[in-house]
């Protein structure tokens, strides 16, 4: 009896779903990957929101392709950076949308300068 044949015929029916399972992982870690640069950008926006520099802000946000949302409380800002991320795994596709958008924010008091 040859076992050779059926082992053939268990890899190919086995093998849509493991290229299912690492296309699902490796777009898992691209967001991850994401999020921690998303991160790293929440600390460059931020100094430039408090230096006031509006016009290297915009460019920053236009080249990274990211949106900015702030809000003040009292003596407190917030600002919340969203970026989208493509998903490119067919079944991770159906459960979180073409586009997974991945947002952080930041909190700090508002430094007032007296003169």
């Amino acid at each position: 009896m040859n076992n050779k044949g059926q082992a053939l015929i268990e890899f190919i029916l086995i093998l849509p779903v493991l290229l299912l399972i690492l296309m699902a992982m490796i777009d898992i870690g691209n967001i991850f990957l994401k999020k921690y640069e998303l991160n790293e950008d929440l600390e460059t926006v931020t100094e430039l929101y408090k230096n006031n520099d509006t016009k290297e802000l915009g460019l920053y946000l236009a080249n990274e392709d990211i949106k900015l949302e702030d809000s003040k409380t009292n003596e407190m800002i917030t600002i919340t950076l969203q970026k989208q991320i493509e998903i490119n795994a067919p079944l991770l596709k159906n459960v979180l949308g073409k586009n997974y958008i991945i947002e952080t924010s930041k909190t700090f008091y508002e430094e007032v300068n007296e003169q």
